[in-house]
């Protein structure tokens, strides 16, 4: 019989039920009674494959926003128009951003990340981070091939590219989602994503 630490299906019974409780509960709410009872095991069977709650917080917090973050894993040196690229990114990462789960993640991330400083980080790292990178390598390759770009790009200036457009759209659309706002209809993402791409070509 296998050692219950190795037995995929009590993991997965552990994350799915303390990710459920953290994010009804918030962090300090939750015990791990309650997600022990939600995943139908023992406390003790959480305790074989988690050192405490926090150990089991972080990691399902990381496993959440990797699994948010899947559709935005393009490398930097993918072929295709430039502009049809961006479009697809700008898509992907409003309806990531939008998503309720993200949603939700987003808001027990910020509420304990005075606490958990390296979990803010992690979330970032993971994210809006990892975007902004890829697409910073992204323009700068693009704009020594002219492909798409009026010039050549310096680090600095493709960093700053990619912040600006990552923070255009993210705009207010997030910060309606997180109070509950009703959000733009999915009818207008097409044309303001749009609209941003074609401002930062412009820009570049």
């Amino acid at each position: 019989m296998p050692a219950e630490k190795s037995r995929p299906d009590k993991h997965d019974a552990i994350t799915r039920a303390a990710s459920e409780t953290f994010l009804a509960e918030g962090f300090d709410r939750a015990s791990l009674d309650q997600i022990a009872q939600r995943a139908c095991v023992s406390k003790q069977t959480i305790y074989s494959h988690f050192a405490d709650k926090q150990a089991l917080f972080l990691a399902i917090c990381s496993e959440l926003t990797e699994k948010l973050t899947i559709p935005l894993r393009q490398p930097a040196s993918e072929t295709g128009d430039l502009r049809a690229i961006l479009m697809r990114l700008g898509e992907d990462a409003m309806a990531m951003m939008l998503h309720p789960a993200s949603l939700d993640l987003h808001r027990l991330i910020v509420g304990a990340s005075a606490r958990f400083p390296e979990l803010g980080q992690a979330a970032y790292d993971a994210g809006a981070g990892r975007m902004i990178t890829d697409l910073s390598a992204l323009l700068a390759q693009r704009s020594r091939s002219g492909d798409g770009l009026s010039r050549p790009l310096s680090r600095g200036e493709a960093d700053r590219l990619a912040e600006q457009f990552i923070g255009m759209l993210r705009g207010f659309h997030q910060v309606r989602g997180l109070l509950g706002v009703a959000p733009v209809p999915p009818a207008e993402v097409h044309s303001y994503v749009g609209a941003c791409v074609d401002l930062l070509l412009r820009a570049g």
